[in-house]
This record gives C-alpha cells, sequence and structure tokens, in this order.
C-alpha cells in the first residue's frame, strides 16, 4: 500500500513539474506580467500550457501592439495633435471602421490606443487613414493639403520627413 502512494504521490509531482514547465513555455521570452496582468484569461493560458491562447506582444518602433488568440488586437503608437478639436478628427476617422472596436487618443501624450480585428485591417492602414484627416503618426505623414486645412488651433508642429 505504501508502495502505491509513493508512486501516485511521484505521479502527481511528475505531472505538477511537466504542467509548470510547460507553463514557462507558453510564456518563454515574454514578460511574464503579460501573461498575468493583462487579463486572466490570459493568464489561464499558461496554467493550462495552451500555446494557442497566449499573448502574444510585438513591437515595432513607436509602435506597440498585444495580439490576443480571437485575432483583436491592441495597438498604441504616437499621432501628432493639438486639441479637444483634433481628438474628435483622430477618433472620428476611425469611428465608421466595422473592424476597430476602439480608438481613443490621449492629447497629452499624443499617444492612439486602438482595438482592431487584425483579420480585417492592418495597423498600416489605420495609420493611413489617420493620415488622411491631417495627422501624423511615427510612420504616416499626413498630406500637406490636408494638413493645410486643418483648424488654426489643430496645427501642430510637424515633426522633420
Amino acid at each position: 500500500m505504501k508502495r502505491i502512494i509513493l508512486m501516485f504521490g511521484l505521479a502527481l509531482a511528475g505531472l505538477t513539474v511537466a504542467s509548470a514547465q510547460s507553463a514557462s513555455s507558453c510564456c518563454a521570452g515574454k514578460d511574464k506580467s503579460a501573461c498575468t496582468k493583462e487579463a486572466a484569461a490570459k493568464a489561464a493560458c499558461c496554467a493550462s500550457a495552451d500555446k494557442a491562447g497566449c499573448a502574444k506582444t510585438a513591437s515595432t518602433g513607436a509602435a506597440k501592439a498585444t495580439t490576443v488568440a480571437d485575432k483583436i488586437v491592441e495597438a498604441t503608437f504616437t499621432v501628432y495633435g493639438n486639441c479637444g478639436m483634433c481628438k474628435r478628427t483622430i477618433e472620428g476617422a476611425l469611428s465608421g471602421v466595422a473592424a476597430i472596436q476602439s480608438a481613443n487618443w490621449d492629447t497629452k501624450s499624443k499617444q492612439l490606443a486602438v482595438r482592431y480585428d487584425a483579420k480585417a485591417i492592418q495597423l498600416d492602414d489605420i495609420k493611413a487613414k489617420v493620415a488622411a484627416v491631417g495627422y501624423d503618426s511615427d510612420t504616416h505623414r499626413a498630406p500637406d493639403a490636408v494638413y493645410n486645412n486643418l483648424h488654426a488651433c489643430c496645427k501642430y508642429e510637424r515633426p522633420k520627413s
């Protein structure tokens, strides 16, 4: 009987170690807070070792994007502007796009945070839509004619191209 209990205990310990190893490989190369802080569902992927459900973080230039298993992506990048009117125009450029769940531009930090369906639209297309209404981003420059037609208070100091 002691032998059976001992074997069961060893098997259980082996499962625990295997689960921990799988969880650590699920999160390998990532900031552990990316698996635990962002959402409980994302943390669950590490506990269950479901690599397909794990959040993956990728950074490109000044943009940061976080991908979730259902292909809804969160990205944050710089968009130049000045005021509340800029905020309405920038966010308005994205409000009618079905693939975009939300867009929020912060006037102080100049950061646009967007949630979108990565299967339906690319980050590059989002930046192009913002540039088309007169606002430069970290990678896209608005056409001069459109920028020149912005309200006087919305004319920000444009970065050198």
